[in-house]
C-alpha cells in the first residue's frame, strides 16, 4: 500500500477507488492479503501494458457493465440509453436508478450512496480520460449544468463479438441459442451506443463473415431472431481480437 500510494501519489481513498475501478473491470482480483492480475489483466499486460489502444478500453467499458461489481456504472448507461435525450446526473437521476441498482446488486442501495459512486462515474467521461475518447458518452454544460446522454461511438466487429461473449457468460451460460430479444432486454445495446435496428444489422452481415463463423451465427425465422453461440464465443477467446486486431477509434 505503501508503494502504491507513492507511485499513484495519492490517499487511501484515492486508492480504494482505484481498486474498486480494476476489480470491476476484471483486471486484478483478490489474493489472500494481496492482488493479483487476472487471466485477462495478463492479456492486457502483454498486448497492451499501458492500456494505449481502444480495444483495450472497450473490453474495460465491457467488463464493466457486465461485471458482479457494476453499478452504477450499468445502469447510467441503461437510462441513458433507455430515455434518450440529455439528462443531469444527479440525485433524481440517483432515485431514478435506484430501483435499478437494487435488482442487480441483489439488495437495496441508499440514494446517497448512489450519488457518490455516480459522481465517480462521471469523472471517468469528463476531461482527457480514454472512455470519453471512445465517444460512449456526450456531455455539454446549460445554464451552469452538467448533462450526459448516451453517445453514438464507432463499434467494431471485435468490440461486438467480446460484447456478446460478455452477454453470454453472465446471463446465457447454458443456453443453446440467444434470443435476439434477450439480448436486448439485459441492454446490450446501450452498452455498445447502438439502436436495435442497428445492432440486428450489423450481426446480421457479421454472420455472412467467415471470421466469426465460430462464433456465432445469426438466425432469422418468422418473428423471432436468434443468436446461436458457437465454440469461440467465450470472453477468454473472443478478447484477443479484440485487443490485436481494433483499430483505433478515438474520437
Amino acid at each position: 500500500m505503501r508503494e502504491a500510494r507513492v507511485e499513484f501519489i495519492s490517499g487511501k481513498n484515492v486508492l480504494s477507488s482505484i481498486k474498486g475501478w480494476l476489480m470491476a473491470a476484471d483486471i486484478v482480483e483478490k489474493s489472500g492479503h494481496s492482488y493479483q492480475l487476472t487471466e485477462f489483466g495478463k492479456r492486457i499486460f502483454d498486448n497492451d501494458p499501458q492500456i494505449a489502444r481502444a480495444g483495450s478500453w472497450w473490453a474495460v467499458h465491457l467488463n464493466i457493465c457486465f461485471s458482479m461489481r457494476c453499478e452504477p456504472y450499468r445502469s447510467l448507461f441503461a437510462v441513458l440509453g433507455g430515455r434518450g435525450g440529455w439528462h443531469v446526473v444527479d440525485q433524481k437521476f440517483a432515485e431514478l436508478i435506484s430501483p435499478l441498482v437494487a435488482e442487480s446488486s441483489g439488495g437495496a442501495v441508499a440514494p446517497g450512496t448512489i450519488v457518490s459512486n455516480l459522481d465517480g462515474v462521471k469523472q471517468m467521461f469528463l476531461g482527457q480520460s480514454p472512455l470519453t475518447d471512445l465517444g460512449l458518452i456526450e456531455t455539454r454544460k446549460e445554464a451552469g449544468k452538467q448533462l450526459f446522454r448516451l453517445g453514438t461511438p464507432e463499434v467494431g466487429d471485435e468490440t461486438l463479438v467480446y460484447a456478446l461473449a460478455l452477454a453470454r457468460q453472465r446471463h446465457f451460460r447454458g443456453a443453446m441459442t440467444l434470443n435476439f430479444s434477450e439480448l436486448i432486454g439485459v441492454d446490450l445495446h446501450h452498452f455498445l451506443g447502438m439502436s436495435v435496428s442497428r445492432l440486428q444489422r450489423r450481426l446480421r452481415e457479421m454472420s455472412r463473415n467467415r471470421k466469426w463463423e465460430e462464433h456465432f451465427k445469426f438466425v432469422e425465422g418468422r418473428d423471432l431472431e436468434s443468436i446461436e453461440p458457437r465454440s469461440n464465443l467465450w470472453p477468454r477467446l473472443a478478447v484477443l481480437p479484440l485487443l490485436q486486431e481494433t483499430t483505433d477509434t478515438w474520437i
